[in-house]
């Protein structure tokens, strides 16, 4: 597929659904090893030129200490016609640039959101990691 140029001044996020929530912070040790994972589904309504990012963030122990967060980030595309081609069953391919780049201002957010969330607790100051928006594409692509 052809990659379009994306206009960041079409891009508007409008709506940040924090859907699920999860912290234990009972019994953190220096010792805690936390296992990481991030996971996500797209969503679109074509008509409407909108997309929704639901991302899955996981960072826990293998005791159930840790955290986990499922956030929905709404967007409106204007020109959306332009990020996508129908397939031959009449569905529509977005470029993986334009999901790429939603999938990052969408995991950027929700580290800043989830930092801000975990002050309050045992986690404070705990800074999720930088993840490659095209690596959970890809990742995606590969189940």
């Amino acid at each position: 597929m052809e990659e379009n140029t994306i206009v960041p001044d079409k891009i508007k996020l409008f709506n940040i659904d924090v859907i699920n929530t999860y912290i234990n912070d009972d019994t953190i040790t220096d010792n805690l090893n936390l296992e990481f994972s991030v996971a996500h589904n797209t969503k679109h309504n074509l008509e409407k030129e909108r997309v929704k990012i639901e991302l899955f963030i996981n960072l826990l122990s293998n005791n159930d200490i840790g955290v986990k967060y499922h956030i929905d980030f709404h967007y409106t595309i204007e020109d959306l016609k332009d990020q996508y081609q129908l397939n031959k069953d009449n569905k529509a391919v977005f470029s993986g640039q334009f999901i790429a780049t939603l999938i990052g201002i969408s995991f950027s957010t929700a580290r800043g959101l989830i930092f801000q969330q975990l002050q309050d607790t045992k986690f404070k100051g705990m800074i999720l990691p930088i993840v490659s928006p095209y690596k959970m594409l890809i990742s995606r692509n590969n189940e």
